[in-house]
């Protein structure tokens, strides 16, 4: 298995979701986002956070 920061990775607030595709990114947890789920390649994620972001009305942020 890929090590987090090498794996594209979603994340949610309230309102809003995020694609995270850099180590530092990971820092989001400490502002309160909450990773939902990551991918092997940036196209999957996007397209997961689209749909999130779509279903539940989010702003989606990359």
């Amino acid at each position: 298995m890929l090590p987090l920061a090498a794996m594209p990775t979603v994340f949610v607030k309230p309102g809003r979701v995020y694609i995270a595709v850099s180590e530092e990114d990971l820092d989001l947890v400490e502002e309160g986002w909450e990773p939902v789920a990551r991918f092997k390649n940036a196209a999957i994620a996007f397209r997961a956070a689209r749909w999130y972001a779509d279903r539940f009305e989010y702003v989606l942020e990359w």
